[in-house]
């Protein structure tokens, strides 16, 4: 009986285990970070964005104003007046005396022909809301890219924390084992102090380690507010192009591009329309009022008009020439921002693929170096134990792994970052991110 009670209750305990350690890996899968989400958290954090989507309303306002600049303007004017009048004397119908006056007049205005200046001031607009437009575009496009650095950069600097440390634990075994051997006169006093050394020096990088872990932990909480205390590795990586011609032809729909072609475009308008400052007005006017005059007399009166009215400038003190050489430099400088953005983007899109290329040819060497370099390790502490290896072999051998084991971290990382820097430089980068994203990072609630 008891031996059966017994039995039930390690059953028991079985199952209690199994459930709290399911409990366990649920709630810190629960509290995982993954990739989407911090691009979600940085999207809602990121102010500048705000500032873009602020510029983007400002420019809709400002094409609103182009619109209703040159429309219908109705105005009702109202006048109280008071007046004196002398006369000389002699004068056959004199007028002396005092006069109040009242009157009230509607007037209507509205210019019918522009010489096209109403047309351009809203392409104007148009163009730089366009630009607008793609700035924000580029800068949503920016902060994905922020973000993704970040991420990466705390996965490198957690594992390659997690392998010093692991470094320092195994150098801390060597230096129990090489005490003993130093004990028995198996090694020289030389040997122990080279172990020594090597200790002190894994708990040096352990400390570099973990500062430069919270120096990029500092960085992520900057760009999305969130603490990075669990991130998920990223396995899935967005497919691009292996072709180099294809990613150089994509860079022209980069935002930045686009957006210095819009705001080329906005120039080239503003300079037509400043060559027209001087251009002919035809405007459409009306009148209609009532006048009412209190003298010695008293006059009362009804007035209605229509006509047209021809509006010339003929001379502005060299304000309309100055303006146009201002906006041929403006054109100029657009130009000029368009090839530099051109070759900016092409030599980047270069570099980023070439380092690319370079880290994923260089996958399978680092897994067989890690490989060799862990047989070894096996075969360097046998023969440490035997007495055919110094102290100084199994340290070099173990540092040569953990060089290995690091450039590959390091790698895996990288390999993520120029992937990303690729899309962005294509001008892809915010397709990835769904609509969901975007409306959290560009219309926050306010």
């Amino acid at each position: 009986m008891k031996i059966r009670d017994n039995y039930f209750r390690k059953q028991v305990s079985k199952y209690q285990f199994a459930i709290c350690f399911g409990i366990l890996l649920l709630s810190s899968s629960v509290n995982a970070m993954t990739l989407d989400e911090a691009l979600s958290a940085s999207l809602k954090h990121e102010s500048q964005l705000e500032m873009s989507r602020l510029s983007v309303n400002q420019s809709t306002a400002m094409l609103e104003q182009a619109r209703q600049r040159d429309g219908l303007k109705l105005n009702l004017v109202g006048q109280l007046d008071y007046e004196r009048v002398e006369t000389p004397t002699g004068v056959m119908f004199p007028t002396e005396g005092n006069r109040k006056g009242r009157s009230l007049q509607l007037q209507l205005d509205y210019p019918v022909y522009t010489s096209g200046r109403h047309r351009l001031g809203i392409e104007v607009a148009k163009n730089q809301l366009s630009a607008q437009s793609q700035g924000l575009s580029d800068r949503r496009s920016e902060t994905i890219l922020n973000t993704v650095m970040v991420y990466t950069d705390v996965l490198k600097k957690q594992a390659i924390l997690e392998l010093r440390k692991k470094t320092l634990a195994n150098l801390q075994r060597s230096l129990y084992e090489s005490q003993r051997r130093f004990d028995v006169g198996m090694i020289t006093r030389a040997d122990l102090a080279q172990v020594l050394a090597q200790v002190a020096q894994g708990q040096a990088d352990v400390t570099q380690a973990q500062s430069n872990l919270s120096v990029s932990e500092a960085q992520f909480y900057q760009i999305t507010g969130e603490q990075p205390d669990r991130l998920v590795a990223i396995t899935n990586l967005p497919k691009i192009s292996s072709h180099l011609d294809d990613i150089l032809t994509k860079t022209k729909n980069h935002p930045a591009l686009i957006q210095a072609k819009y705001e080329k475009q906005a120039v080239e308008k503003q300079y037509a329309l400043v060559k027209r400052e001087l251009w002919p007005t035809v405007m459409l006017t009306s009148r209609a009022g009532s006048q009412h005059e209190a003298s010695y007399i008293g006059s009362e009166s009804n007035n209605y008009m229509v006509g047209v009215q021809l509006n010339v400038p003929l001379y502005d003190d060299g304000l309309n020439r100055a303006n146009i050489k201002k906006a041929q430099a403006d054109v100029e400088l657009a130009k000029q921002k368009i090839k530099s953005l051109e070759l900016d983007l092409n030599q980047r899109a270069q570099t980023t693929y070439a380092q690319l290329r370079t880290i994923q040819q260089n996958k399978d060497a680092l897994k067989n170096a890690i490989d060799a370099a862990s047989i070894a390790l096996v075969y360097t502490r046998k023969e440490f134990e035997l007495g055919t290896k110094t102290t100084f072999d199994l340290l070099n051998t173990e540092q040569k792994l953990l060089d290995v084991q690091t450039q590959q971290t390091v790698n895996e990382q990288d390999e993520v970052v120029f992937i990303y820097q690729l899309l962005d430089q294509m001008g892809d980068l915010n397709d990835l991110v769904s609509t969901q994203h975007q409306q959290q990072g560009i219309f926050n609630d306010n």
